[in-house]
């Protein structure tokens, strides 16, 4: 009798093993033949399920956007004040050793779709922007609506993406202090903190 395999778990399974590699060794270092060792397969299998390693890459980064994505839905849907929302929305990718190690990850790839500016990795990268700007969207709408925002900041959500893309871009700076960028941000839009 023929193992029916699930091609899509399989793919999922394969890119779920490699995470720690890719987090250890980064986009420009990780190897196909690292890929199918650590997953426990063999270089053909690799290439049935994923057409390069950028698919790979691709697959797994989803996973820390889906996991972060969630992290952010949490964020926005808690008791938090908006300012506490709103820096922890910004914060967040600098908040402990992971998620520094997963914004590696992301500068990386970044810089990579910066080069190459492929019709995947822009396609990707546009996705990404609008699920994190509908978050920042609700925090901001609720923040108006509870007096904490000026009503001018209903449409501000892509300006802060922008603003939180430059804190990531500049981070890599010593004289950028990400924190006190993001605090002094705060300090600007927020109108009235609530406790």
């Amino acid at each position: 009798m023929a193992i029916i395999v699930n091609k899509e778990e399989k793919r999922r399974n394969i890119a779920l093993s490699c995470r720690a590699l890719l987090l250890e060794h980064g986009i420009g270092e990780l190897t196909i033949s690292q890929i199918a060792k650590t997953a426990g397969v063999g270089k053909g299998t690799i290439y049935e399920y994923f057409e390069n390693k950028e698919d790979i890459v691709f697959e797994i980064m989803q996973t820390f956007i889906v996991e972060h994505e969630k992290r952010l839905e949490e964020i926005s849907r808690s008791e938090m004040s908006t300012k506490e929302k709103l820096f922890h929305f910004f914060y967040l990718l600098f908040e402990n050793e992971t998620a520094r190690k997963h914004l590696g990850i992301y500068k990386e790839f970044l810089a990579i779709s910066l080069m190459q500016e492929t019709k995947a990795m822009l396609d990707f990268s546009e996705a990404c922007r609008e699920r994190f700007l509908f978050i920042l969207n609700n925090i901001l709408e609720a923040g108006v609506r509870s007096g904490e925002l000026n009503a001018q900041m209903s449409g501000s959500a892509g300006s802060l993406v922008l603003f939180a893309t430059g804190v990531i871009v500049d981070s890599r700076l010593k004289t950028c202090d990400v924190k006190q960028e993001i605090d002094h941000l705060l300090d600007i839009i927020i109108v009235k903190e609530c406790k």
